[in-house]
């Protein structure tokens, strides 16, 4: 039975992220420094939509310990 898979606009930023290689999230990590420093130092008084560093975190730290290498509480 076919199913249909969801366009990128319709999954949420953390379930996007889940679907990245290893590699392809530190880089999409490396990326978003990169982008929000630029940012801040054009709109010092603007405010992130969302924790970007924060989920992509979080996604590697649930990497770990799914994988064993690191006790997770």
């Amino acid at each position: 039975m076919a199913h249909r898979i969801p366009m990128t606009d319709e999954l949420s930023f953390a379930m996007q992220l889940k679907n990245l290689a290893n590699e392809e999230l530190l880089d999409f990590w490396a990326e978003t420094q990169q982008i929000e420093g630029m940012m801040q130092q054009e709109y010092p008084q603007a405010v992130g939509s969302q924790d970007y560093e924060r989920l992509i975190v979080l996604e590697l730290q649930l990497r770990s310990c799914n994988q064993g290498f690191h006790p997770c509480l």
